[in-house]
């Protein structure tokens, strides 16, 4: 008896790709749940009438005021007062024009794909607030420690960065302090102690 195994010895294209299987359906039924999104019936915007909160007494109180102060509290920067460098080149004439002014340079070395790196940007852009005029006396920068081709950038490896988020504090070009934290009360407390002896 002759068996045919033909079909072990049939050469297939390198470029053969097994069939398509088609998603799970645990994966089907969570991007249908995403897609549903409510929408209010009447956006407060086009009313005429101002949201009311009611009190515990019975009372009504109008809360557009309260919104509106919310609002302001959220509101980082009203100019993006954090400058990202990305060269060497860029960083030396920063921290040059600084030190004509005497200005205290505050660096935030980071990495896009650090959680605490994210934690802290946002406490950050809050300290920049009295920062946003040509005259203050600290400057805050960032700089991202991977370049875009996924290594360490020029000025990450010629200060010997490892650790990341990491604040560099400069004063007349030298570097006061370094170190690594997510604490929003310990950069305070440094820029107050170089900001203090002027």
């Amino acid at each position: 008896m002759i068996t045919s195994f033909s079909f072990l010895i049939t050469p297939r294209p390198f470029f053969y790709f097994p069939p398509h299987r088609p998603p799970p359906v645990r994966q089907i039924a969570s991007e249908k749940k995403k897609k549903k999104k409510t929408k209010p019936l009447i956006p407060l915007a086009e009313t005429k009438y101002s949201p009311l909160r009611a009190i515990s007494n019975g009372t009504l109180k109008d809360t557009s005021s309260e919104e509106e102060e919310e609002e302001e509290e959220i509101d980082v920067c009203p100019v993006d007062c954090v400058t990202e460098f990305y060269t060497e080149e860029e960083f030396q004439k920063i921290l040059e024009k600084a030190k004509e002014r005497g200005a205290l340079v505050v660096v935030d070395f980071y990495r896009t794909s650090c959680g605490s790196c994210k934690y802290i940007e946002q406490g950050f852009k809050k300290m920049c607030k009295g920062a946003g005029d040509d005259d203050a006396d600290v400057i805050f920068l960032k700089h991202n420690v991977i370049d875009e081709y996924d290594e360490q950038s020029e000025v990450a490896d010629r200060l010997r960065i490892k650790v990341v988020p990491l604040f560099h504090f400069y004063k007349d070009g030298v570097l006061l302090e370094a170190f690594p934290t997510r604490d929003k009360e310990k950069i305070i407390d440094a820029i107050r102690k170089y900001t203090s002896n002027k």
